[in-house]
Formats: C-alpha cells, structure tokens, sequence
C-alpha cells in the first residue's frame, strides 16, 4: 500500500498515511496522496517536468518543505503532477532531496478530473516514523 486517507482524522481538512521501504519512496508516496486529493491522477498526463531541490536539518523538515514546495508550483504555476521521483539523502547530518515532478496544467484537465483544492500542509498530526523497517508519515491538507 502506498498511501491511505484517513477520513476519522480530520473533518474539515483531509488527512492521510503514506508509507515506502525507503525515505525516497515515502516521499514519492506522500507526493502522490496530496495530489490524489487535487485531482483524478490517472486523467492527468505528463506534459510538463519541474525539477526541486530542497535541503533540510531533519527529514520531518524536508518532508514538510517538499509537499509545501508542491503546493506552492500547483499555486503559482497552475500546475498538476501525477508522477514523482524522489532521491532522499542524509549527509553531515543534513537531509537533501532532488526530485522530478510530471503532470500538466490545471487550465488543461477537465472539471470533472478536478477534485479538491489544497490551500497547505498543516504541521497538525504532522508525523514521520520509521516502523519495523518501514517508513510511514502522517500528513494533514488543509483544503
């Protein structure tokens, strides 16, 4: 399983779980779940690439700041992604992330394949954990 919504969490904002064997994959995987709640993936094509880079002092840091980062190109560049390649790595205890991004203009995806819109990520059962040799986190959308 990649992702959950986790409906009992929150009522007026949208929670989820994600989950990946590694820190690249959780964060492909928390990628994809805020974006499932923005619009039917699999209606969006991959059109345009945009490429982040994002360094950090802890992974919650850069987890937040990536999904933050997303939210922000859906904002001012009118923008879906429905695929994401993430390479997470820690080095003289710092977290780095360099990923790619696909998808294509929300002006271009029917209303129909539209779902809600994602104002932020809120730090509110903000949660990142590593389990029985799993990564998992805990995210909120305030929609």
């Amino acid at each position: 399983m990649k992702f959950r919504f986790l409906e009992e969490e929150s009522f007026a904002d949208s929670a989820f779980e994600a989950f990946g064997s590694s820190l690249s994959e959780l964060f492909e995987n928390c990628a994809l779940a805020a974006f499932s709640e923005m619009a039917d993936l699999s209606k969006v094509k991959k059109k345009i690439e945009k490429k982040v880079k994002i360094e950090a002092e802890t992974a919650e840091e850069l987890l937040f700041d990536w999904l933050a980062e997303l939210v922000f190109l859906k904002d001012a560049e009118g923008e879906i992604f429905s695929e994401f390649k993430a390479v997470v790595k820690e080095k003289s205890g710092k977290f780095f992330l360099a990923a790619s991004c696909s998808g294509q203009k929300i002006s271009e995806i029917s209303a129909e394949n539209l779902r809600n819109d994602v104002k932020a990520v809120t730090k509110h059962y903000f949660e990142l954990r590593k389990e029985k040799g799993r990564f998992r986190a805990k995210i909120v959308l305030d929609i």
